[in-house]
Parts: C-alpha cells; sequence; structure tokens
C-alpha cells in the first residue's frame, strides 16, 4: 500500500508540470491569430496531453538522475532546478503538440488556406528613423551626411 501511495505522490508532482507547459503551447503555437481553425488546435492540445503523459512516466523514471543533478549544478539548467527535473514531460507534450497538430494544420492548408488565399501575411513594417540621442554630454547629430547616400 505504501509503494502504491509513494508512485502516486510521484505521479502528482509530475502532473503539477504538465498544465502550465500545455497552456504555454497552447497560447503560443499555434496561436489563433494566424489562422489556425479549431480542430487543429484542439487535435495539437491533445496531443500535448498525451506526449505529456507520457514524458510525466518518463521524468519519474528518469527522476534518480535528474534529481542529484539539478542540486549538484551551481545555476540551475534551465530557469529553476525543476525545469531540469521535469524536463521530459515538458519535451513529451511539445513533440506530443507536434505530432499530432501539425499534420492537421498542413490538411487544414492544403485543404483551405492555400485556395481561399487566408494566409498569415506578417504585419508590415516601416523604417521608423531613431531619434538622436538627448541629453547633457551628447555631441548633436548631423543629418546631411545620411541624407547623400
Amino acid at each position: 500500500m505504501v509503494r502504491r501511495a509513494a508512485w502516486i505522490c510521484l505521479f502528482a508532482v509530475a502532473g503539477c508540470t504538465l498544465p502550465e507547459t500545455v497552456e504555454n503551447l497552447e497560447r503560443e503555437n499555434p496561436p489563433a491569430a494566424l489562422g489556425r481553425p479549431g480542430f487543429v488546435r484542439v487535435g495539437a492540445r491533445a496531443g500535448a496531453w498525451i506526449g505529456g503523459a507520457v514524458g510525466g512516466v518518463a521524468s519519474i523514471v528518469l527522476l534518480p538522475v535528474t534529481y542529484p543533478l539539478s542540486l549538484l549544478a551551481e545555476c540551475p539548467l534551465g530557469y529553476s532546478q525543476a525545469e531540469f527535473r521535469w524536463a521530459p514531460a515538458s519535451m513529451g507534450a511539445a513533440a506530443g503538440h507536434w505530432a499530432i497538430g501539425a499534420p492537421l494544420d498542413v490538411l487544414h492548408y492544403v485543404f483551405y488556406r492555400a485556395w481561399t488565399g487566408d494566409s498569415c501575411e506578417p504585419a508590415a513594417y516601416e523604417f521608423v528613423p531613431m531619434p538622436p540621442p538627448v541629453g547633457p554630454g551628447v555631441p548633436p547629430v548631423d543629418n546631411t551626411a545620411a541624407d547623400k547616400n
């Protein structure tokens, strides 16, 4: 009974990182603003949960290696020590997100977006020159040399 409780606790700890990872993947890749329909985003999210669950099991299996390494490192191996410990869960979520979301996105592009012109065009950026520095001790800027080019 004690062994089961220990495994349940370990799975619960690994599960703490998974919802945040899936939420970040859902928010950033692919965002709805890029024209991805709901079925692509839902499929990618399902893939992230499936891959994250597999990665969570891998995280628990690798915990005897990753935990001491994260404690021995002088600097965190990532943004924090916990990120390295549970890296397989994050990698599994990203792999699942891609493995299911990318084929659905390709299908949507090939059979819809490519034919309707609903493509994601990057925003038009125009060159806006930076204003010259101001303040004490700053030499005046001669803009006539730039106009000659």
